[in-house]
């Protein structure tokens, strides 16, 4: 039986529905929801065999070994069974397998068949965003502002054909599987061009022993604000909030249509992939601190609001739109919406997570076809914290250099109609969303976090949500650099297994 992709996330339950059965089996994990696991080891692979003998890799070698949706879901439920009778549950490793355009050529088949424009350029096409038309049938060809792929990392710069990640909360048992894919490749398969690796960042939440907190690399509170796909789930958000939403609340259901694309090298019925884009951001801790301190003194506001006006929320992840300080208990409040704030008096206009996911400031879109442009983010960081954001240092190696950053993976259905238009329609575009007096006020600027443009000032509330204060133009230069990437896509099980 064919699943319904579109249907809103309130009336989707994996738990009583055996329909989705079938697609849970055939989908890759870590899509609909995070594997949770702590270390990650990303292989990018370039083929080198020839194409039977790569293909048969993949069927004998990788397609036993890929974690299901089906299977995570499992683990989940028994990693909580485990959790309420006071014991320890081992998942073990997570693999998953992508494809890239090339890598698709690379053994023979035609990626013109798989929907997504911007897939099969890839990442390293550097002509103007060709995505939906934008206003009135006229496409705005929008500026790629990323660096060009030869200032990329070595790793990344040549052809890329598949990515294998693998992901386990056993470093030892991580370790030796990454040696042993090395192996198998270099018997004529294919080389690795880069290994990265990635670890979860946890931080001591003030005040409550033995809880933690995600963050990344800036300190700040991640893995906020996912598009959430079942109504089991829904439930829990509800729970997490305080109870059920209101009228005007914001809604972070979605349909699995959001997240979910056909495969069209199976015949098999319910199975789906999704699209992979994958960064390595670099993130300088030291700059991004100076630039904070600066803000704060031009405007002048407190480095803590500073901080938070870049981001949209504070460290503990309150959204600046609803307080000017950040939350007396645990819980943060995540059902706010941006029109109620219309001139960026509370969250500035190009805060990272308005510019991200506008809540209603899109002038002339509503909040439904902002939230279709939605992706699913699976980012994990890299590199050793810096001192000050105060992690464990006897569960993580401190140190005030670097490198370090953010390996940013997000899902969707497809490329350019979800990550693309994000990142130039509305993260790198200066003119997005425009100022409440544009000729007089000039351009919102670029995104203060990720953004890619180093001349645009943004402008800044001198006292929160008071109007008659005014703003400050100043110039934020993102501390946050691409140092590489590609785009892939999740092949069904079927698929594999069929090679």
């Amino acid at each position: 039986m064919a699943i319904d992709l579109t249907k809103p996330a309130k009336q989707v339950n994996f738990d009583t529905d055996t329909g989705y059965k079938p697609m849970l089996e055939r989908l890759q994990a870590n899509i609909l929801a995070s594997h949770g696991r702590n270390h990650g080891r990303h292989l990018f692979i370039r083929f080198t065999g020839a194409p039977a003998a790569v293909k048969a890799w993949i069927k004998t070698k990788v397609a036993p070994n890929v974690t299901t949706a089906a299977q995570q879901r499992q683990q989940s439920k028994d990693r909580a069974a485990a959790k309420t009778a006071g014991k320890t549950f081992d998942g073990g490793l997570v693999t998953g397998f992508f494809l890239s355009a090339a890598g698709y050529r690379a053994i023979g088949l035609d990626p013109t068949k798989l929907s997504s424009k911007g897939f099969r350029k890839g990442m390293k096409d550097r002509k103007n965003f060709e995505g939906p038309d934008l206003i009135l049938g006229i496409n705005l060809s929008l500026k790629n502002r990323d660096p060009e792929p030869a200032k990329w990392e070595a790793g990344f710069q040549g052809e890329i054909h598949a990515l294998l990640t693998l992901a386990d909360d056993d470093l030892a048992r991580l370790r030796a599987r990454v040696d042993a894919a090395k192996a198998e490749l270099a018997a004529g398969i294919g080389t690795v061009s880069h290994v990265q690796d990635g670890r979860v960042l946890r931080r001591p939440i003030p005040g409550s022993p033995g809880r933690f907190e995600p963050i990344e690399h800036f300190g700040y509170f991640d893995g906020l604000s996912q598009p959430i796909f079942t109504k089991p789930d829904l439930d829990d958000y509800d729970k997490d909030q305080g109870g059920p939403a209101k009228p005007g609340d914001w809604d972070p259901g979605a349909s699995l249509g959001l997240v979910l694309a056909d495969d069209p090298f199976t015949a098999d019925a319910d199975a789906f992939g999704s699209y992979l884009v994958y960064r390595k951001l670099e993130q300088d801790y030291d700059m991004f601190a100076a630039r904070v301190k600066a803000l704060a003194a031009d405007v002048p506001i407190s480095e803590e609001l500073a901080g938070a006006y870049v981001v949209g929320r504070f460290k503990d992840g309150t959204p600046t739109s609803v307080r000017d300080t950040p939350s007396p208990g645990l819980e943060t409040d995540n059902r706010f919406v941006h029109s109620t704030d219309k001139k960026g008096l509370k969250c500035p206009m190009h805060a990272h997570i308005r510019k991200a996911n506008p809540r209603g400031t899109t002038p002339a879109t509503s909040p439904a076809d902002e939230s279709a442009r939605r992706v699913t983010r699976r980012g994990i960081p890299y590199g050793k914290p810096h001192p000050d954001l105060g992690c464990d240092p006897v569960e993580y190696e401190i140190d005030k250099a670097g490198p370090r950053g953010l390996v940013f993976m997000c899902f969707q259905a497809n490329v350019e109609e979800h990550f693309e238009f994000i990142q130039r329609v509305w993260i790198d575009n200066n003119e997005f969303p425009k100022g409440t007096i544009p000729l007089i006020e000039g351009n919102t600027g670029d995104d203060p976090l990720i953004g890619q443009d180093l001349d645009e000032k943004q402008r800044w509330p001198k006292k929160w949500n008071n109007q008659a204060a005014g703003t400050k133009k100043f110039n934020f230069e993102a501390a946050v650099t691409l140092k590489g990437g590609e785009y892939f896509f999740a092949p069904s099980l079927p698929f594999l297994a069929s090679l």
